[in-house]
Protein backbone atom coordinates (compact mmCIF):
# COMPACT_ATOMS: atom_id res chain seq x y z
CA UNK A 1 0.00 0.00 0.00
CA UNK A 2 1.13 3.31 -1.46
CA UNK A 3 1.50 6.52 0.74
CA UNK A 4 -0.95 8.23 -1.45
CA UNK A 5 -3.49 5.57 -0.94
CA UNK A 6 -3.42 5.46 2.50
CA UNK A 7 -3.56 9.16 2.68
CA UNK A 8 -6.79 8.91 1.22
CA UNK A 9 -7.74 6.03 3.89
CA UNK A 10 -7.04 8.74 6.58
CA UNK A 11 -9.13 11.76 4.76
CA UNK A 12 -11.67 9.00 3.95
CA UNK A 13 -12.16 8.52 7.38
CA UNK A 14 -12.36 11.52 8.56
CA UNK A 15 -14.87 13.11 5.82
CA UNK A 16 -17.15 9.75 6.70
CA UNK A 17 -16.90 10.77 10.81
CA UNK A 18 -17.12 14.02 10.13
CA UNK A 19 -20.30 13.06 7.87
CA UNK A 20 -22.11 11.40 10.87
CA UNK A 21 -21.32 13.91 13.66
CA UNK A 22 -23.25 16.73 11.35
CA UNK A 23 -26.02 14.63 10.82
CA UNK A 24 -26.46 13.54 14.25
CA UNK A 25 -26.44 17.25 15.52
CA UNK A 26 -28.52 18.46 12.61
CA UNK A 27 -31.93 20.31 13.42
CA UNK A 28 -33.70 19.80 9.91
CA UNK A 29 -33.92 17.17 6.95
CA UNK A 30 -31.59 18.74 4.75
CA UNK A 31 -28.36 18.65 7.12
CA UNK A 32 -29.39 15.02 8.19
CA UNK A 33 -29.13 13.81 4.57
CA UNK A 34 -26.19 15.62 3.72
CA UNK A 35 -24.51 13.98 6.55
CA UNK A 36 -25.69 10.87 5.42
CA UNK A 37 -24.51 11.24 2.42
CA UNK A 38 -21.36 12.36 3.25
CA UNK A 39 -20.65 9.23 5.30
CA UNK A 40 -22.57 6.70 1.99
CA UNK A 41 -20.07 8.29 0.16
CA UNK A 42 -16.97 7.88 2.19
CA UNK A 43 -17.72 4.44 2.59
CA UNK A 44 -18.06 3.75 -1.10
CA UNK A 45 -15.24 5.78 -1.86
CA UNK A 46 -13.37 3.26 0.94
CA UNK A 47 -14.80 -0.04 -0.80
CA UNK A 48 -13.32 1.17 -4.08
CA UNK A 49 -9.69 1.90 -2.67
CA UNK A 50 -9.78 -1.69 -1.25
CA UNK A 51 -11.01 -2.89 -4.35
CA UNK A 52 -7.90 -1.47 -5.86
CA UNK A 53 -5.79 -2.91 -3.40
CA UNK A 54 -6.73 -6.11 -3.83
CA UNK A 55 -6.64 -5.50 -8.06
CA UNK A 56 -3.06 -4.36 -7.52
CA UNK A 57 -1.89 -7.33 -5.66
CA UNK A 58 -3.33 -9.65 -8.04
CA UNK A 59 -1.85 -7.67 -11.43
CA UNK A 60 1.74 -7.92 -10.02
CA UNK A 61 1.03 -11.57 -8.66
CA UNK A 62 0.44 -12.31 -12.02
CA UNK A 63 3.68 -11.03 -13.77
Amino acid sequence: MGADRLIFVVLTIVVGLFGLFYASGSLDGYSYFVGLALFIGAVLFMFQLIKGHYDQQEKDSHK
